[in-house]
């Protein structure tokens, strides 16, 4: 199985056998995922197996093959929420859908779309933190988007922006202390 092998093959940057792998183990999970569309574990593995090969992809730097196969599985991921709109997992598959086709974007310098990409993605984070009390790994994701939308806004050429969004990244990071206690205190039931 080229996930459980691909980062000896790509240490050594044998990417054609690594990428070949991948391919027919997609097609093999996309199979198996088609005869039994309910089966959620099916599904799950289509979606990891898309990112993963996107990483591949990403590494062996085919930006455009890459930004196909995150877009499938993005895609993947907003045809399970239209069914199930509040499944958490799958709107953190979409989150990271989001972001790695922004990262793609901004590495093909197409800033706008990326630009959007990593604004969908915080948008998926928020709705997420939103559910539940926040968490040290939901606000650093958070201000991960931030950061990248600021940078994405600086090579656009909106400095005061992207600085901004960069200190919301930063304010978010100074509040992490705060809400990891309030967190492990929700989480041990310490109200």
């Amino acid at each position: 199985m080229c996930f459980h092998y691909s980062g000896i093959l790509t240490l050594a940057h044998e990417f054609e056998p690594t990428l070949q792998s991948c391919r027919d183990e997609i097609v093999k999970i996309a199979g198996l995922a088609a005869q039994d569309p309910e089966n959620r574990l099916r599904q799950h593995d289509l979606f990891h197996g898309l990112n993963k090969f996107g990483n591949a992809l990403l590494e062996a730097n085919r930006l455009d093959e890459a930004l196909r196969t995150y877009r499938e599985a993005r895609d993947l991921a907003e045809g399970h929420l239209k069914q199930e709109p509040e499944n958490e997992h799958w709107r953190g598959y979409l989150c990271v859908s989001h972001d790695r086709i922004g990262t793609i974007l901004f590495k093909q310098g197409l800033y706008e779309e990326s630009l959007q990409a990593y604004r969908d993605c915080l948008a998926v984070q928020e709705r997420l933190e939103k559910g539940t009390p926040k968490t040290t790994v939901g606000q650093k994701n958070i201000a991960r988007s931030h950061d990248k939308i600021g940078a994405t806004l600086i090579k656009l050429g909106r400095n005061e922006q992207g600085l901004k969004a960069q200190s919301e990244a930063h304010a978010i990071r100074e509040g992490l202390p705060k809400v990891e206690r309030a967190s492990r205190e929700w989480r041990d039931g310490y109200f």
